[in-house]
Order: C-alpha cells, then structure tokens, then sequence
C-alpha cells in the first residue's frame, strides 16, 4: 500500500484528505512511479506527507 496525507493550502480550515493506492504484492518502480504521479494531480498545489 502506497498512501499520502495532503493539506488544503488554500483553505485550512477545510481539513486533511487522504489519498491510497492498492496493489497486490509488491510494489516495483515503475508502479511507484505511477502512484507518485498520481498523487502529483490529486494534490496538487498542496503540501503533502507520503507515508
């Protein structure tokens, strides 16, 4: 499992949101590089903290 926690840099007040990816097995580079690119567009503009 893959996971981030991202902030609203925008907006604060509105509170953290979650973001994970699934696979069975292990992950390989280039499925970790999808999920890094996938995490790029759904937080963009916003801090994150990948875990």
């Amino acid at each position: 499992m893959a996971a981030a926690l991202g902030y609203h840099a925008a907006d604060p007040g509105r509170g953290p949101r979650l973001c994970f990816h699934l696979k069975p097995g292990s992950y390989d580079i280039p499925a970790l590089i999808e999920v890094l690119e996938q995490l790029y567009v759904f937080y963009r503009g916003e801090r994150v903290v990948l875990v």
